[in-house]
């Protein structure tokens, strides 16, 4: 990715003194007082001199026009937390006289760092009789990315001086461009997936064949398997009763929703006017995320749903198919003014309707309200299985000493049917996740 554009007229800095022009300076005006004292003509003239060097520096650097672009690219393109992305930066001279080395640093916004400063060499002019384009001159750094979000990088900044090095001007140069990084995500276990549908049976962990048809495989039959999965063939076979055991299919689908209302995580949001931050948000997307990735590896199409979403409950972009889509919404996924769609249930029956069975609900939340909470009791009717994950900031030692109003809110989940746990930001996705697996497995 990039951004191509001349050097911004609104970027460019008034040119100024560096320390030596200010000396030179000094200088002069020492020795104009001195001159008249010591009655000597001499020394004025060089104070004249000297006072004349710094001006002309002065004046050198604020006619310069430097006709410089840059494109700047991302390598991974998507950066993941915490990780290191390389920057690479193509600058380019299209004017006709050449470039002296100048000092350069590209700009970052907060969580992100900008780079070190560091010398850009001449660039050669040019010549469009002898070259369609300038030549490229490339500079690379690391830039690390701590937190998930979308982060502006750029402008790139650009400081010339004169050959003494008694005046300097700075240039930005191009725009900004936008580095993604996706959330944290945590493998979760595979092997013990195994979610209760509406009529007792149970589904199997699925994984799409390459041709996309049933591959059924028979085992046998136990206690809470629907009579309806007995494979009879397989039963005639084997003279005991056998059951489908995988059933695979490419139009199942599971709906996550991610709590993203401000006042869900009042009580750990930090920052200045205007600025949201929540480690507790930050786990909840984490998780929401994770589950997402491993929901998708088991053969499911995820339909992701963020609470304050005001296109929901009917926004095309609900959908998350593919494993780049969901850690983009999640790398997307901001607090914000809301309320959980009170059709959350139509979209859990929604998702049903391609398979003709009950989809399994996960939700992410923190201190939802009362219309919030009677639209997800209501949604866990039309759902074969739903999990939710309570998050707070406070690390309990037991789920006794949560917070009350995330015990209250357990308490009414799991009377509507849910398998609710608490959870603070010190436990990990995945350790958050066995517990309840193991729970729905039995």
């Amino acid at each position: 990715m990039g951004f191509l554009a001349n050097v911004s007229r609104r970027g460019q800095r008034w040119p100024a003194f560096t320390i030596r022009g200010w000396g030179f300076l000094a200088a002069s005006i020492a020795l104009f007082v001195l001159a008249p004292m010591l009655g000597q003509r001499e020394i004025a003239f060089a104070a004249s001199a000297s006072l004349a060097l710094p001006l002309l520096a002065l004046l050198l650097v604020s006619v310069r026009r430097p006709k410089l672009t840059v494109v700047r690219r991302f390598s991974p393109e998507t950066a993941n937390a915490g990780a290191e992305c390389e920057v690479s930066l193509s600058v380019q001279n299209w004017g006709i006289a050449t470039t002296p080395a100048a000092l350069w640093h590209d700009e970052a916004a907060s969580p992100l760092i900008s780079s070190p400063t560091d010398t850009l060499p001449p660039l050669p002019a040019f010549r469009s009789l002898e070259t369609g384009t300038p030549r490229v001159t490339t500079a690379r750094y690391l830039i690390e990315s701590p937190r998930r979000g979308q982060h502006e990088v750029g402008p790139l900044w650009i400081r010339f001086s004169d050959p003494f090095g008694l005046a300097t001007r700075r240039f930005a140069v191009g725009g900004t461009d936008v580095l993604t990084v996706t959330p944290d995500v945590e493998t979760l276990s595979r092997g013990s997936f195994r979610l209760p549908s509406g009529d007792g049976q149970s589904m199997q962990s699925r994984r799409p064949s390459a041709s996309g048809e049933q591959d059924v495989i028979a085992r046998k039959y136990q206690t809470g398997d629907s009579i309806r999965r007995v494979h009879w063939p397989a039963t005639a076979r084997h003279s005991e009763l056998m059951v489908r055991q995988d059933d695979q299919h490419t139009d199942h689908e599971a709906v996550i929703v991610l709590d993203n209302r401000l006042e869900s995580f009042a009580h750990d949001r930090r920052g200045r006017a205007g600025e949201t931050q929540s480690e507790a948000f930050e786990w909840a997307v984490s998780m929401s995320v994770s589950i997402g990735m491993h929901l998708l590896g088991e053969g499911y199409r995820t339909v992701f749903v963020e609470s304050a979403d005001p296109a929901a409950p009917h926004s095309g972009e609900r959908s998350a198919g593919e494993p780049a889509e969901l850690l983009l919404r999640g790398a997307r996924a901001r607090l914000g003014a809301g309320h959980l769609p009170l059709a959350v249930r139509d979209i859990v029956a929604d998702a049903g309707h391609g398979s003709g069975e009950l989809p399994p609900l996960f939700a992410v939340l923190g201190d939802v309200d009362a219309e919030s909470l009677d639209a997800l009791s209501r949604a866990a009717t039309a759902s074969s299985s739903a999990l939710a994950f309570i998050v707070h900031d406070v690390p309990p030692t037991s789920q006794e000493l949560a917070p009350e109003w995330a015990r209250r809110l357990r308490e009414h989940l799991m009377r509507a049917g849910w398998t609710a746990r608490l959870v603070s930001p010190v436990d990990t996705p995945s350790s958050a996740w066995e517990p309840d697996t193991a729970r729905l497995a039995r």
